[in-house]
Order: C-alpha cells, then sequence, then structure tokens
C-alpha cells in the first residue's frame, strides 16, 4: 500500500491523484470531495471542470481566498447574488465578472464599490445613471464620476462634491459644467493646474485666468 500524502483524505486524495497523475484520462471528482480540493487548493478552480466550477460551496470556498476566481465560476453562479457578493466584498472589481442581471443588483453594487469605487463602471447602465449610487462612488473616489451616465456628469450638485474632493473630476463634468465659471473658479482656486480642465471658451476668461493667478485681478473702480 502507497504511503498517503499529508493533506488530503484517502479518497479526495485518490481523486485528485486521478486528474492525471498517472498519465490517464482526468477523472471527476465528485460530491463532497470538490470542496474538500478547492479548500486545500482555490486554484482546482482555474480551469476546472464543469462539475468544479458548478459546485456552489466550492466556489464560496474559492473565491473567499481568491476573489479573482470568480470568472471561472459556472455561469449560474456568476448569476447569484450571494456568491458575487463574497466576492465583490474583498474587490469589488469581481463585478466585471458577474451575470448582466447581477449588475444591475442595487445591493451588490453598492458592495463592490464598498470595497473599490471603482467597480461603478462594471454596473449597468441604468445603475450608473442612479445618483446615490453614483454618490457612494464619487465619495471614494472623485474621478470615478467619469463611469457615471452623461446626465449625473451634467448634475451640479454631484460635480459640484466631486470636485471639492478632488478638482481633477472636472476633467470628467459635462461640457456644459466645464463651461460654468461657477463650478470652475473655485475648482481652479483650489489646484490651478485644473484650468486646462475648463471649456475652451473660458479658458481666456479674465475671471478664470484670475482664479488660476495667470492674470492680475482688475482695479477696483467702484
Amino acid at each position: 500500500q502507497r504511503p498517503r500524502a499529508s493533506g488530503l483524505p484517502p479518497r479526495p486524495r485518490r481523486a485528485a491523484a486521478a486528474m492525471g497523475d498517472d498519465g490517464g484520462e482526468p477523472a471527476v471528482p465528485a460530491g463532497d470531495y470538490l470542496q474538500t480540493l478547492v479548500e486545500k487548493n482555490p486554484w482546482a478552480l482555474y480551469r476546472g471542470t464543469e462539475d468544479i466550477r458548478g459546485h456552489r460551496v466550492a466556489v464560496l470556498d474559492a473565491i473567499r481566498s481568491v476573489p479573482e476566481l470568480l470568472a471561472e465560476a459556472s455561469p449560474q453562479l456568476r448569476a447569484d447574488p450571494e456568491v458575487v457578493c463574497t466576492a465583490a466584498a474583498q474587490d469589488g472589481e469581481v463585478l466585471r465578472y458577474a451575470s448582466a442581471e447581477v449588475q444591475d443588483n442595487v445591493d451588490v453594487v453598492l458592495v463592490a464599490i464598498r470595497s473599490s469605487p471603482r467597480a461603478l463602471r462594471f454596473a449597468s447602465p441604468r445603475l450608473r445613471g442612479l445618483r446615490a449610487v453614483v454618490l457612494e462612488a464619487v465619495r471614494r473616489n472623485a474621478l470615478t464620476l467619469q463611469f457615471a451616465s452623461e446626465e449625473l456628469r451634467g448634475d451640479h450638485e454631484l460635480v459640484d462634491e466631486a470636485v471639492k474632493l478632488n478638482p481633477h473630476a472636472l476633467m470628467h463634468a459635462s461640457t456644459d459644467l466645464r463651461a460654468d465659471k461657477r463650478v470652475i473658479c473655485p475648482a481652479i482656486r483650489s489646484n490651478r493646474c485644473v484650468h486646462q480642465h475648463a471649456a475652451d471658451t473660458l479658458k481666456g476668461d479674465t475671471e478664470v485666468l484670475v482664479a488660476a493667478g495667470l492674470r492680475a485681478a482688475p482695479p477696483d473702480l467702484s
């Protein structure tokens, strides 16, 4: 009788050995042994068989260790909100691997954004147009304004909040707001470098140039 290697119990070890170690046709370990294999090595999910990629408990174990392995889960599990949330709570950007339906699930998307604000870019168009969702991302990373819907990038209050957090968020505002001195001047006073993000029609404007420190303020003749 061959000595037993440490780690897997006897039957799972034999199943693992059957997956190519003896040079034969790969066999598929069944039932709970799939979970045991993944517990020992989450990467067993990588390019795994259909059975292992569709084994819910095994996939959950794998993505708790390596969230990116959500990409290897079956389509059914990538459409499972709980499975996606488990991975997204650790790395929000794995939202890219979720089904379109889950990318439109506000609860899942918020979990992803709280983990990684840039996950907003993988949310559905509907949620990228939902003010509360976009605000959640912008408050964590103002530059995620770029992933908001066109309508929200033209929302004065939302853009103003983003620009206060990071003046460079101005580059992602709508054309109309980049031509609005109420938005432009405070941003430039905070960081003169954002003068470059102003609309062309304002770049030579006296008030904007004064705010950027590129021109002296005109004398007060009152």
